[in-house]
Parts: structure tokens; C-alpha cells; sequence
């Protein structure tokens, strides 16, 4: 696969502050590591049409080498497993990143779809690192072992 042209879609809520500075926050660190990201929420800034939002994201996936989806919570956000699972059905690899450290109902960290449609699940328990740099790192090295997988493909 030929990723020169393409970048790493960011998914993840999107509705409170922190959500948004998390995203924008982690989009900033992989990017510093020599990645282009893709990131909904400042690619959609001035979109105002619903269908215009969709189909802008829809693009953004089409054009992604994997997508890095923000899985928190007791049930993931509803727009990023409609993105997961958009990447899942085109062959686009799916990293996941959680720092929640409450287990599902499934007794995974994510309920079972989520859990099989994702290449790696990196999980980061929140009581144990708090800063966004050391999420980050483990993320950049989970995006690195991809790579090499992308690549060989």
C-alpha cells in the first residue's frame, strides 16, 4: 500500500471541550512524529449542512491508511463506530485508543464488535498515566508497528 498521500483519520467525540482538546491534543503528537492526521473536528469547522459534514468525513476515511478511534466510556460514541466500521468494511486498519479503565459488558474494555473490528487496541488505564504525552507514545508506537505491517502488504 502506497500511504505517501494519505494520513491517519482521527476519530472520536467530539461534543465537550475536553473531548475536542483531547483530539486536537493527540492529533499534535502524531503529527510530531511525522504523521498527517486527519482530524473531523477542524476539518468540518466551517461546514454547516449535515450532509455536507457526512460526506467531508467520508472523504477524510476514504483517503485515511488507518484511523485511530478515541473508544471512552461505558458505550463508545455512536459517529465513532459508524467510522470504525465504515474502515473496517473498506480494509482500513483500525487502532483503538482508551483510557477509561472500566471494563464493558463483554468483559473487554469494548463491547465485542468494536473489539473485532480493531487491528490493536491500545489502552492506557487513566488511574495509572494521566499525562497526554505518555498516551501519545504508546499510540506512535502502535501507529509505527502498523506501518510495518501496511508496508510488507
Amino acid at each position: 500500500m502506497d500511504i505517501k498521500d494519505k494520513w491517519i483519520y482521527l476519530a472520536g467525540p467530539l461534543f465537550t471541550a475536553a473531548e475536542r482538546r483531547f483530539n486536537e491534543e493527540l492529533a499534535l503528537y502524531i503529527e510530531q512524529a511525522g504523521f498527517a492526521v486527519y482530524l473531523p473536528q477542524k476539518e468540518c469547522k466551517d461546514v454547516a449542512k449535515p450532509q455536507d459534514i457526512f460526506h467531508t468525513c467520508i472523504k477524510g476515511l476514504d483517503n485515511a491508511w488507518c484511523v485511530v478511534a478515541v473508544l471512552e466510556g461505558a458505550d463508545a460514541d455512536s459517529g465513532t463506530c459508524f467510522e470504525m466500521g465504515y474502515a473496517y468494511a473498506k480494509g482500513i486498519p483500525v487502532i483503538g485508543v482508551r483510557t477509561d479503565f472500566r471494563k464493558s459488558a463483554d468483559d473487554g474494555f469494548v463491547n465485542l464488535m468494536l473489539s473485532k473490528s480493531v487491528q490493536t487496541l491500545c489502552v492506557v488505564n487513566s488511574l495509572e498515566i494521566t499525562s497526554i504525552e505518555e498516551i501519545a507514545k504508546r499510540l506512535k508506537d502502535e501507529i509505527n508497528k502498523l506501518l510495518v505491517e501496511v508496508m510488507k502488504k
